[in-house]
Order: structure tokens, then sequence, then C-alpha cells
């Protein structure tokens, strides 16, 4: 199947929609969802389900044209990849009910562990977490939630800096409404005190003054590719 980037791509430009939020609202859901949605790669069954319910294929006129049979063949060939897509979404909705998250798959576990970040331009305070921030980096939601992420409590010395001179550019440029970028951050375990290496996604709409960031603790990663080399 299509990446969900993909989908969103072309739903976007055959709907008209302008922002990833028309998109978010087409679906009913946040723009942080959305965000997930195309960091994981795909969309959930029930969500591709409306997709594909949605885009039912304009049934041929019947002007009575030398290009009657190649309309009839087009309209066929749409119908019949709109079936197949809410086909697939059913078997994808289907086996979801059926068959419990494996485990040992890494992509699942890259998913899984995914912590993610929302916060304002502006001023850097973060407005909503998700994931496991407990178990992963030892802090509870209220402990970030609310409170600035460029911190020196929270981020190494040595990349605060640039963490901070990062968004003076973002806050003070004219000419970029939305930017996306990775980078790589330590940031503190709230229990342990020692840092985590954390690889970033930033996604970044400086006109809606709203940042969402998707974060993958990689220090385990490193450790294996280090014992395997």
């Amino acid at each position: 199947m299509e990446s969900a980037s993909v989908i969103i791509n072309n739903l976007m430009a055959q709907e008209g929609f302008r922002r990833k939020r028309d998109v978010a609202e087409y679906f009913g859901v946040s723009p942080q969802a959305l965000s997930l949605w195309i960091a994981k790669g795909e969309i959930p069954p029930k969500h591709l389900l409306k997709l594909s319910k949605n885009t039912i294929p304009d049934v041929p006129s019947n002007d009575q044209t030398s290009n009657e049979s190649k309309t009839v063949i087009d309209y066929l060939m749409k119908e019949n990849v709109s079936l197949k897509q809410e086909i697939e979404a059913l078997r994808l909705h289907n086996k979801e009910l059926k068959t419990p998250m494996t485990g040992g798959d890494l992509l699942d576990r890259v998913v899984a562990d995914s912590l993610l970040i929302c916060g304002r331009v502006t001023d850097g305070v973060i407005t909503e977490v998700d994931g496991k921030w407990k178990e992963i980096m030892g802090y509870e939601d209220n402990q970030l939630v609310g409170r600035r992420y460029d911190r020196e409590d929270l981020i190494h010395p040595d990349e605060l800096t640039r963490v901070r001179r990062n968004q003076n550019k973002l806050r003070e440029t004219e000419s970029i409404a939305e930017s996306r970028y990775s980078t790589i951050q330590r940031w503190k375990h709230g229990v342990t005190g020692n840092y985590v290496m954390l690889s970033m996604i930033w996604d970044v709409n400086v006109t809606e003054n709203i940042a969402i960031v998707i974060c993958k603790a990689i220090d385990a990663f490193i450790s294996m590719k280090n014992i395997k080399n």
C-alpha cells in the first residue's frame, strides 16, 4: 500500500487542501495524530476505510461520443481501485482486531517507543506530550507540559546554545512558513540524571505557531551496532 504521506498528499491535491490541519479535520483527528501517521508511514484502517468510501468515482455521462467506450473503461478502472482500497482497509482492520501486536518486529518497536512533543514556536512552551515518557525518560506528563523545553535542567549544556539559536532563527524569520528537519539531542533522564541520546524529527509551522517533534531514544540501537561491529 502507499505510504501515509503519499495518500495525504494525494488527498490534499484532490480536495484542494492547503494545510495539513485541513486533512486532520477531514479525518476528524488532531494535527498531532496526523503527524504520527506520517512518521509511522501508515494510516489506521478505520480512517483508510473512510477515505475509500469518500473517494467514490464519478458516474460517466450518457453523452454519445466517440470516447464513450474509453469513458466506461476509465470509470470501471477507477471503481475497481476504490473497491480494492476498501477491501484492503477492511482486511487490515480485521487483522488489527484479531492479531495481537508482536514485540519482536523492529519497526513495531520503533513506533511503540516513539515520543511525541507538541509546543509553541514563539516561546518554546510544551503544550502536549504522548508516548512512554515515564518508562523511557523518567518524566510524568505534567513535568513537561506547560514548561519550556530549552531548559538547562533538560538539554545537555553542549547542545543548548545550538537549540536556542535555531529557535531564534525560526521566530525571527519572515520568509519561512514551515520547516522540517532532524536533529540529535541529549536529554537528561528524569530519574537517573543520565543523558539519553534522542533522534528527533521536527515539523514546524511558524504561521500556526506550532512545533511537532517525534523523538526516539537511540542509545540502545547505537550499543547494538557497536557490539555487532
